[in-house]
């Protein structure tokens, strides 16, 4: 099974101290102690999050959770050994590979919102024109206003907070 370097988690790309440790050929063990020992300029960058999962075998296993600026930072701080390098390279094209497609996202839904509200709209003015176009407005308008709630509801999430 292939385990992906870094998954959207909530919105957000995000890279577990698990991956890095096997990209870079250390132990997983030892990856974490130099998140925790630098967790404090790690949170500099965000929320430095650490789960417990539960291993190949059986037993619970914690891990951290770094966002983009997290990992790199992280991965400045370990030798850079011939592995060490060719992960840091992978790392960083996928993180901005997962941001391109966060981003492609986020155009499609705002051009769709757009759409949707052209349509509601056009079914303004159509309605005003008369009685039997004011009945297809009835008919349309709720389909409109569920289309751009809808819309609106997703891309609301991907704003960002700054």
């Amino acid at each position: 099974m292939h385990t992906p370097i870094v998954s959207i988690i909530n919105g957000e790309p995000l890279a577990s101290s698990e991956v890095i440790a096997k990209g870079v050929g250390l132990q997983h063990k030892n990856v974490l102690a130099l998140a925790r020992n630098h967790a404090a300029t790690l949170m500099e960058f965000g929320k430095l999050a650490f789960e417990t999962r539960v291993n190949r075998r059986g037993q619970p296993t914690e891990v951290a959770m770094l966002n983009e600026r997290q990992a790199s930072l992280l991965l400045t701080m370990m030798r850079n050994t011939k592995a060490a390098v060719a992960f840091k390279v992978s790392l960083v094209r996928e993180f901005y590979r997962m941001r391109d497609a966060l981003d492609q996202r986020d155009q499609n839904l705002w051009q769709q919102l757009q759409t949707a509200i052209a349509q509601e709209v056009e079914s303004k003015v159509r309605a005003s024109f008369g009685s039997h176009l004011m009945l297809e407005r009835k008919k349309e308008k709720p389909h409109l206003t569920q289309a751009i709630e809808r819309l609106e509801a997703e891309i609301q999430p991907a704003l960002p907070l700054h």
